[in-house]
């Protein structure tokens, strides 16, 4: 797939995190709240982007989620931010631009990974070479999060939950299922998701491409390292995955909400489909159907590069 859509963003463009919400605005992650945590667990991400209404309208109806809205009033006008719910519970959010700003359709999802204890993450990010994008900010109901990037630029956030992390079930239609991390030296990579994000790491043997690993905690398998192609325009980057049930039904909603296809359908196992699309606002974002209900987590590893 090309990777220009995903070159690195300006700091304005991530600038509506340091907006201050109403304790009631923000849903926790986890209600009921427990004491159970899942470090290295995908468990919310924000898409960054000037045009809400049409993420709004693709997510809605290619995911089936829910939206809601939430605004605050600051000196500099009213800002919006957008909930997305999938069977009720809210997994992801969409976090209004400035118009103003450069190229202002263009959108970028960034996941947030979970952590123990956030300025922790955020020190060892440093140490490893990393930029702090945000620093550590504490958000009623929510908790504790930040965003950074790695040596190469790849933007990842990781949060602390004040309710504490959704459970480990089997990833359903809608949820998030998997996270691939583009580099352009896999090795390099790895060794800085396990220093900084605490990954139990190792080679993905499945897969022929070489210097491709394994992301894992607590059992699970979380995600993979692949090599980003060499190609003109590409950046490294995360790519989240959502599960669906019918990849086909969702590529055609896809096209009919005004998305392109970058990677079309393609069995990559025998119980296993995957796809890349991007959004009208120009972000990408990955599918993947899954026909076995045991070990999920595992299953769901595209495994390789797009």
């Amino acid at each position: 797939m090309s990777f220009k859509e995903l070159k690195p963003l300006p700091l304005a463009f991530l600038a509506v995190l340091a907006l201050p919400l109403h304790a009631a605005e923000l849903p926790p992650l986890n209600s009921p709240a427990t004491n159970e945590t899942y470090p290295g667990k995908f468990v919310w991400a924000d898409l960054f982007t000037a045009d809400r209404a049409a993420a709004e309208k693709f997510y809605t109806g290619v995911f089936n989620w829910t939206a809601t809205e939430v605004e605050r009033a600051t000196p500099s006008g009213t800002h919006s931010y957008v909930i997305l719910s999938n069977d009720g519970r809210p997994i992801a959010g969409i976090a209004v631009r400035p118009k103003k700003l450069k190229d202002e359709a263009r959108g970028r999802w960034v996941g947030y990974i979970s952590v123990a204890d956030v300025p922790a993450t955020l020190a060892a990010a440093t140490a490893q070479g990393g930029k702090i994008i945000f620093p550590s900010k504490d958000l009623p109901q929510r908790g504790t999060q930040a965003i950074f990037a790695d040596p190469e630029g790849a933007l990842v956030g990781v949060i602390h939950s004040s309710s504490g992390d959704p459970g480990e079930y089997i990833p359903g239609a809608g949820d998030w299922v998997w996270a691939e991390h583009f580099a352009r030296d896999p090795a390099a990579a790895q060794r800085f998701d396990h220093a900084v994000l605490a990954y139990e790491t190792s080679p993905d043997d499945r897969i022929k491409t070489p210097n491709t690993f394994l992301l894992s905690s607590g059992g699970y398998a979380r995600g993979s390292i692949a090599p980003l192609p060499a190609k003109a325009g590409a950046h490294p980057a995360w790519l989240l995955f959502v599960r669906v049930t019918d990849i086909q039904a969702a590529i055609a909603q896809v096209t009919a909400l005004g998305g392109e296809i970058r990677v079309k359908p393609r069995q990559i196992e025998p119980t296993t489909w995957l796809a890349v699309v991007r959004d009208p606002v120009g972000s990408a974002i990955g599918l993947i159907q899954l026909d076995e209900q045991a070990g999920a987590p595992a299953a769901a590893s595209p495994g390789g590069q797009p």
